[in-house]
């Protein structure tokens, strides 16, 4: 009996609470309480485990210590809203271009002074506590407590996970139609009123396909299953979705120039953040999108899905294979005699981003002459970006000299991109500045092509946001997660050259959920340049029942889904999570 009791004592013995550890547990608990951790309960439950779990001696203990020392700093990451191992792996590479002001500046960005001195807090009051408490008991609570859901009732769900048994939201969506409650527009000035607020359409059942149509319907509770049936029931539908362009031109058709600039990060969010979003440019178009989603937050995939326009929306890693013919917008409009241009106002190496849309997007084509430019910002990699003003002037030019009688030009702009500073100087620089001076080179460039009465659909197409204002999953100027503030863009279209233009007209607002697939339909309905002959405009008529396309945003490893009116994100093929809007 003596012999029992003393085996048991000893086995007790080997048991050691978790020591400084207690406090890396303590930390996650007060980032995920103040919403900035996506802890994956599990994988923290298993690493709880291997640090509790009984050895008998010393030297193995100290050796256990300093291997869970790399585990727990990895897995701190993986619980962290940062980008994934595969996509710093992917993109790292790039970093070796990056001049080293523009290393200080991001690596600066990454330190949270508040998050610093709750931290010392913490660690302070652990120290204190720790003299007269068991904290290990509490922690192993609180992981087994994390484990089983009660970080619902913990945080009244800042980030709870979609249970695929417990359901967080009851639907709001009518059983006999699914309608969506747009949201009001953000970047106009509170001067215009919009010419025409067009009616949601109703949507249909999957199998009656139309072009109208919004997205399967969102009917049911949300849980992991839903979502998941529903994103491939989106996919499945968008892959119906095309754009039915004419086999030819009418015989009066009107000759005139498509000019399509995509921007590189602007986004409504950011408009409001710099004080922009009554710029006189949002009041000058004749067409202009307020819920507009661009899908992706990085360049690349952005202006592929642009040129990819007048097909639905396609999964992120569609975009590498090949397209489908009828999916490529600007080679729509060259079967039908517009002859395609290709400007930037940079060189187009970084990211290889001029290899891919001239590869992948069809666009493989001389890109506009750039010599002589002048240039009065230094991108983060120190490469010239051109005077925006001048390129544009020198596409104009061109197009003036031309015996072409149409056109279609993909542009691509990025004087607003992080890091970018003035010849001269090291730091960023300012990018409400930056964006004041574009918008204010766009505004007056549409109407100098209306002074010189040239006939010009220009169409203004962000790539994504710039991300000036991050969030709890993301701190400003990353970009990794698509969320709704980076991927939400201001679109305007603007006829130059019409008969009545000496008269002001409101622009028409389509403020429905709007993606890619609205503008190739809007440049399909005017290939035939009617707009420019007549003498008065049914504006109604010209963007009525556009294309709606149900909010959903992609990267390489993310996505956000906008279901019932509620954001949700799935990162790196895991459990679905409210997004805290």
């Amino acid at each position: 009996m003596n012999k029992s009791n003393t085996t048991q004592f000893d086995f007790l013995h080997y048991w050691h609470g978790l020591g400084a550890w207690n406090f890396y547990f303590l930390l996650k608990f007060v980032l995920l309480w103040y919403g900035y951790l996506n802890f994956d309960a599990f994988s923290n439950l298993l690493f709880l485990a291997f640090l509790l779990f009984p050895l008998p001696k010393n030297i193995w203990h100290k050796m256990r210590n300093w291997v869970a020392i790399p585990i727990g700093i990895i897995l701190f990451y993986h619980d962290t809203w940062l980008p994934s191992f595969t996509t710093v792996l992917a993109q790292g590479g790039q970093l070796k271009q990056f001049s080293f002001d523009y290393l200080v500046e991001l690596t600066v960005n990454f330190i949270n002074i508040k998050m610093i001195g709750v931290a010392f807090i913490l660690l302070v009051g652990y120290l204190f506590i720790e003299q007269w408490m068991r904290i290990s008991v509490f922690i192993i609570a609180g992981v087994l407590w994390l484990n089983l859901g009660g970080f619902t009732y913990f945080s009244q769900g800042v980030v709870p996970a979609v249970s695929a048994n417990s359901f967080t939201q009851e639907s709001n969506i009518s059983t006999e139609k699914n309608t969506v409650v747009a949201k009001a527009p953000e970047v106009l000035p509170a001067s215009v009123e919009p010419r025409v607020s067009p009616e949601v359409v109703p949507t249909k059942e999957v199998e009656t396909v139309s072009i109208n149509t919004v997205y399967p319907p969102q009917k049911l509770k949300v849980n992991n299953k839903v979502l998941d049936d529903w994103l491939t029931q989106f996919y499945g539908y968008e892959k119906k979705r095309t754009t039915p362009f004419p086999a030819q031109l009418a015989a009066n058709a009107q000759p005139f120039d498509i000019l399509i600039i995509n921007i590189c990060s602007l986004s409504t969010a950011d408009a409001a953040a710099v004080g922009l979003q009554e710029h006189p440019i949002w009041g000058n178009f004749d067409v202009l999108f307020s819920h507009f989603n661009t899908v992706s937050s990085y360049s690349g995939p952005a202006s592929l899905r642009l040129l990819r326009a007048s097909c639905g929306q396609t999964h992120h890693s569609d975009l590498y294979d090949p397209a489908d013919a009828q999916c490529l917008l600007m080679n729509n409009l060259a079967s039908l005699g517009f002859a395609k241009k290709l400007v930037l106002d940079h060189n187009g190496k970084f990211g290889n981003y001029l290899k891919e849309v001239q590869q992948l997007g069809d666009l493989n084509i001389a890109l506009q002459d750039q010599e002589n430019l002048s240039h009065q910002i230094t991108a983060f990699d120190g490469t010239k970006i051109y005077n925006d003003k001048e390129t544009l002037q020198r596409w104009l030019k061109a197009r003036e000299q031309s015996n072409e009688s149409r056109s279609v030009t993909f542009v691509n702009l990025v004087s607003l991109h992080d890091g970018n500073r003035y010849v001269g100087e090291n730091s960023t620089a300012d990018y409400g500045k930056r964006a004041s001076t574009l918008l204010d080179n766009l505004d007056s460039f549409m109407n100098e092509l209306d002074k010189k009465g040239r006939k010009v659909m220009v169409v203004i197409v962000p790539e994504h946001g710039a991300a000036l204002q991050g969030d709890k999953t993301q701190m400003s100027g990353l970009r990794d997660i698509p969320s709704q503030s980076i991927t939400t863009v201001p679109v305007g279209i603007r006829f130059t050259g019409i008969k009545d233009r000496a008269q002001f007209y409101p622009p028409v607002i389509v403020d429905e959920p709007s993606s890619y697939l609205a503008i190739s339909e809007l440049i399909s309905r005017n290939v035939n340049g009617d707009v420019f002959n007549q003498s008065v405009i049914d504006w109604n008529a010209l963007a009525s029942e556009l294309p709606q396309t149900a909010n959903v945003a992609e990267n390489q490893a993310t996505v956000v889904v906008d279901y019932q009116g509620q954001s949700y994100i799935k990162l790196n093929g895991g459990e679905w999570i409210n997004y805290p809007n």
